[in-house]
């Protein structure tokens, strides 16, 4: 991953916090300050995020021990300075970050590679209906298996 190791050369100390999700951990996350009590986490439900397909991180920074989220680095200008620098790295190599919209979320980068999520979500969907055709072939076939020894077993 070229961003993250520019950010090492840089002396930028980012803390990769999540990549992947499942749709379960995706959904967990989305009914949080929903229906589940506390703050909202997330706007996106399970398979609308990018994070779905591998193609997001959120990110903290690193001191010694201590994990800074953006809430506790923005009033230090030079941690600041640090997370605004690790965005930007990311963004030279293609990434986008949700710092220019109405969905600001500092340490969530992305990148859909020329995509947009919806075709994502149609290529998971046609990746999922293959897959249960397949589990029906076997199925048929493992049926088909247990008629034959049945016939077999009228012919003895």
């Amino acid at each position: 991953m070229r961003a993250f190791e520019k950010c090492y050369k840089n002396k930028v100390p980012i803390y990769i916090v999540w990549g992947t999700r499942s749709d379960d951990q995706q959904e967990l996350l989305y009914r949080c300050g929903r229906t589940i009590p506390g703050i909202i986490q997330t706007t996106h439900r399970a398979g609308y995020s990018a994070h779905n397909y591998g193609l997001a991180l959120d990110f903290c920074l690193l001191f010694n021990t201590e994990i800074l989220s953006w809430e506790e680095v923005y009033p230090r200008k030079y941690w600041r300075q640090k997370w605004l620098r690790a965005v930007m790295l990311f963004e030279e190599e293609g990434w986008s970050s949700k710092w220019r919209g109405s969905n600001f979320e500092p340490g969530h980068l992305e990148n859909l590679m020329g995509k947009d999520i919806f075709e994502y979500m149609q290529e998971a969907k046609i990746k999922n209906n293959k897959r249960d055709e397949q589990t029906d072939n076997r199925n048929s076939g493992v049926q088909d298996l247990g008629k034959q020894s049945q016939d077999q077993n009228l012919l003895i």
